[in-house]
């Protein structure tokens, strides 16, 4: 709602975990680029309706390939999930005008950087809540609309919960890693 996204936006999603995807379902209507670690990761989210993939570890500076696959304009919408270690190049990577989606900081909760950039392409940077009941309303309504559903890498037991933690560490997962309580 706050990115204010239609269609021929562009849309940059920082991992492949299951936020990144339930944004990627949501993003339909734009244009999706995902960066992760892992080329099968990106295989498995292109097949998911990412258009584009970066490797960061072959392209550490993924911030000028997003540039480049935009023509020069940058993401509308940036979902940075990481924080600290990423937050310059999303900052380099977004559009005049762009919104920075803050919703993680698995990378670093601090910030060190110019604030220059910010001011130039006039960017909004919103942190996460968890919204309005309208906002609620109506990402259920695009929910049903478009039938997302969330994507689920792997189901554990709850007697096996000390593995899917484990597996959580691997950083192997694309999608959501589920306990299920029910066991």
């Amino acid at each position: 709602m706050r990115g204010k996204i239609q269609p021929g936006s562009s849309v940059l999603l920082l991992g492949t975990g299951g936020v990144s995807l339930f944004a990627l379902q949501f993003a339909k209507t734009a244009r999706a680029i995902i960066v992760s670690s892992s080329d099968k990761k990106l295989e498995r989210v292109k097949a998911l309706g990412a258009d584009e993939g970066i490797n960061y570890r072959k392209v550490p500076e993924w911030d000028q390939r997003v540039l480049k696959l935009t023509d020069g304009q940058g993401a509308d919408l940036v979902l940075e999930s990481l924080g600290g270690s990423t937050f310059a190049k999303s900052v380099n990577a977004a559009a005049l005008n762009g919104t920075i989606f803050v919703i993680g900081f698995v990378g670093g909760a601090e910030v060190s950087m110019p604030v220059l950039p910010i001011m130039q392409k006039m960017l909004n940077i919103v942190g996460n809540n968890t919204g309005s009941t309208s906002d609620l309303r109506e990402a259920v309504r695009a929910i049903e609309a478009a039938t997302i559903h969330p994507q689920i890498d792997r189901i554990f037991d709850f007697a096996d919960k000390q593995k899917a933690y484990h597996y959580l560490e691997t950083a192997g997962h694309v999608g959501k890693v589920v306990i299920n309580l029910n066991n």
